[in-house]
């Protein structure tokens, strides 16, 4: 009788005529104007190595104080390779399938895009940056992409799960599903407006995107774009004061020392005062080198000894810690070549890093080591530019690279964030500074983009606090409830006695 059943219904299905629904376009919602602007401003980016094609993306030409005779196209960082040849060349493939050169100028200095600069163009629209748009969650929104080899323009349509409370740094999505190609492009609501840069996709089927304000802010802070005139005092003055809040104006010194060190060149002064704190650490069994980082002289609670910050790379991880000091000896070769026998007391209190100590009495002339300060506060610099220092331990030599700093205002100072290179080895363990010198974080592993995690500096001076390897010369009461956040158990009058 089932059998039967399944049998008519079949037939049923195979009589009734099966009619495809044509689905609308996601540009035909929108206006022919507004259709006609992206068609003429939505590109598509392609970097080569020789012939052979690395990475597609989609752009959209933006409103600079470039000339009138180039254009500039805001893209993805994806469409570099993290490591890539010095052949590289970019090639753009405009609306009217003309394929131009671009270049990209500093490209150490993006974090989450880049703009990519072309000359000799014309016929191209621009889309701008300034126009406020009054917020409305749940908006529909529209992605766009073009393709490289086709040209073609292509758009998917969504949902902007934006929120009003959110952050101007902070990435957010939409319900938008792009294909790869279409990362660069633009997210644009209904009226063509320029919402954001769509960033990443996701696997939950949306679609990651850098806000119009974060893009717009860091091109005014780096002179790309301009206030323009006609804008009233109130809302340049409002512009002025976000633009601080993320960005602190530096000081002249300060530019002109960034401006001279675009490669991450730190100062003769600075370099100076670093290579007496920088240290080169080994792990041994017997008289084979196991492992090599680099250390850092910090400031400690212990008159006898000297303490050294360093990764816990130092010991290999199928090593138990409580047969480190059994079976292990540690060397620390300090900045005179001096090779000194240190200690890890209890290792199994440590996460991230560890505290390697010497005995003063070992040191001929310690007086020539100095620490990094723990204490001092720093006014937070969003991509600040910032150098990763590190010593090997066979030869002594001192080493530098530098990059930027990718840490926000939002995080937490237990989360560890990134900075834009990739350091050796060795500078695993080694200190981030600044380039005044100031002790940003220790750079604690190695990852395969140019990319390294970074453990942040109170996170550290918290840690050594309630171990008591360290002592605050004046104990704010927010700090208090920070590390009683942290450890519930710790308790400030019990634990410790701080000095007036």
């Amino acid at each position: 009788m089932e059998n039967k059943k399944r049998r008519l219904t079949r037939g049923d299905e195979e009589q009734r005529p099966y009619k495809r629904v044509a689905r609308p376009s996601a540009l035909s919602q929108l206006s022919e104007q507004a259709v006609s602007r992206l068609s003429r401003s939505v590109v598509s980016l392609a970097s080569f190595d020789g012939d052979t094609k690395l990475r597609e993306c989609t752009g959209i030409c933006i409103e600079t104080s470039a000339p009138d005779s180039e254009a500039t196209i805001l893209t993805s960082r994806q469409l570099i390779p993290p490591t890539w040849p010095a052949s590289l060349t970019i090639k753009v493939r405009l609306s009217n399938n003309r394929i131009v050169t671009g270049r990209i100028e500093d490209p150490g200095i993006y974090v989450d895009f880049f703009i990519v600069n072309i000359r000799n163009v014309s016929g191209v629209d621009v889309a701008s940056l300034d126009g406020d748009m009054q917020f409305e969650p749940h908006t529909k929104v529209v992605a766009v992409w073009r393709c490289f080899n086709s040209g073609l323009l292509k758009s998917t349509r969504g949902l902007n799960l934006a929120s009003p409370s959110l952050l101007t740094g902070e990435t957010i999505v939409s319900t938008c599903r792009i294909r790869k190609a279409g990362i660069g492009g633009p997210l644009v609501d209904f009226d063509g407006n320029f919402v954001g840069m769509n960033s990443s996709r996701t696997k939950m089927e949306k679609t990651a995107y850098v806000r119009r304000e974060r893009i717009l802010r860091f091109l005014l802070h780096k002179g790309m774009v301009s206030v323009k005139e006609g804008v009233d005092d109130a809302t340049r003055a409002k512009m002025n004061s976000e633009m601080k809040a993320i960005w602190p104006s530096l000081s002249a010194k300060s530019a002109a020392r960034l401006s001279e060190s675009r490669k991450g060149a730190l100062s003769k002064q600075v370099l100076s005062r670093l290579s007496m704190s920088v240290v080169a650490l080994a792990s041994f069994d017997g008289d084979t080198m196991l492992r090599e980082c680099t250390g850092i002289c910090v400031e400690s609670a212990c008159p006898d000894a000297t303490c050294f910050l360093t990764s816990i790379n130092l010991i290999p991880y199928t090593w138990p810690r409580d047969k480190i000091a059994e079976s292990l000896t540690i060397k620390v070769r300090l900045p005179d070549h001096q090779a000194v026998t240190g200690w890890i007391e209890n290792p199994r209190l440590y996460v991230d890093y560890f505290i390697v100590k010497i005995k003063n009495v070992d040191v001929t002339g310690a007086a020539h080591l100095s620490h990094l300060s723990l204490d001092r506060a720093m006014p937070f610099e969003p991509y600040r530019k910032v150098a990763a220092v590190w010593r090997y331990f066979d030869s002594g030599e001192l080493k530098t690279t530098g990059g930027v700093d990718l840490a926000s205002l939002s995080v937490h100072i237990d989360e560890k964030m990134l900075s834009t290179w990739r350091i050796h080895e060795v500078g695993i363990g080694g200190p981030l500074v600044d380039f005044d010198g100031n002790f940003v974080g220790m750079n604690c592993s190695g990852t395969k983009q140019r990319k390294t995690p970074y453990v942040q500096r109170p996170s550290i001076r918290e840690f050594m606090f309630f171990r008591g390897m360290v002592r605050y010369a004046h104990f704010s009461v927010s700090m208090n409830h920070t590390l009683c956040l942290a450890y519930p158990c710790f308790s400030l009058t019990s634990s410790y006695t701080t000095s007036p």
